[in-house]
């Protein structure tokens, strides 16, 4: 049983769980957060000035604590479909979890748009895959009715922000806890 952890690339947060769980070498299924489930608000940090203002002050201190570089992405609110979408392709390539490292990277470690489609071949080709898989992933049905699995199994876990995992019946929200689900997938 592999953990399943859902990921925003919106998420400063999201980034800092991905370099956890890729540090500790856990092999995990990678699902892109697209909101939460049906009829749950989302609480956007951008609308909440205090939640902002707090994000603001600790995402900067978490990122330099876990030695990674950090930028403020610009524009900050892009969509992130193009890059959930090549995610899908990336992962059954085996290859997810650098590709989802190195989208990340370029947005919350370099500040890049990771809605344009250099940005994200330059991910691609980081993540040793081909720059083509990006083009290819738009269009594709199977990714798509893999994204609407994904959605589904958001409905099943009732997933309510990012970073968060799912392992067994135990649930890990905030990068903050991916100690815990590292000792937990260790311990199994």
């Amino acid at each position: 049983m592999k953990p399943r952890v859902y990921h925003s690339f919106r998420s400063p947060y999201s980034r800092l769980g991905l370099h956890q769980v890729a540090r500790a070498e856990l092999d995990i299924d990678l699902i892109p957060f697209t909101g939460p489930p049906n009829g749950v608000p989302f609480n956007d940090p951008v609308q909440n000035k205090p939640k902002l203002a707090y994000y603001a002050m600790d995402a900067p201190r978490m990122t330099i604590k876990m030695g990674l570089p950090i930028a403020m992405p610009d524009p900050f609110d892009v969509d992130f479909d193009f890059a959930n979408r090549a995610l899908v392709l990336a992962s059954r390539s085996g290859n997810g979890l650098q590709f989802a490292l190195a989208v990340s990277d370029a947005r919350w470690g370099a500040g890049k748009n990771v809605a344009q489609l250099p940005v994200l071949e330059e991910c691609a080709r980081a993540a040793g895959l081909a720059p083509g898989l990006i083009a290819e992933a738009q269009d594709n049905d199977d990714v798509l009715a893999e994204m609407t699995r994904h959605r589904e199994q958001i409905e099943v876990d009732q997933v309510f922000g990012v970073p968060f995992a799912v392992y067994g019946a135990a649930k890990y929200w905030g990068h903050d806890r991916f100690d815990l689900l590292i000792d937990d997938v260790r311990r199994s």
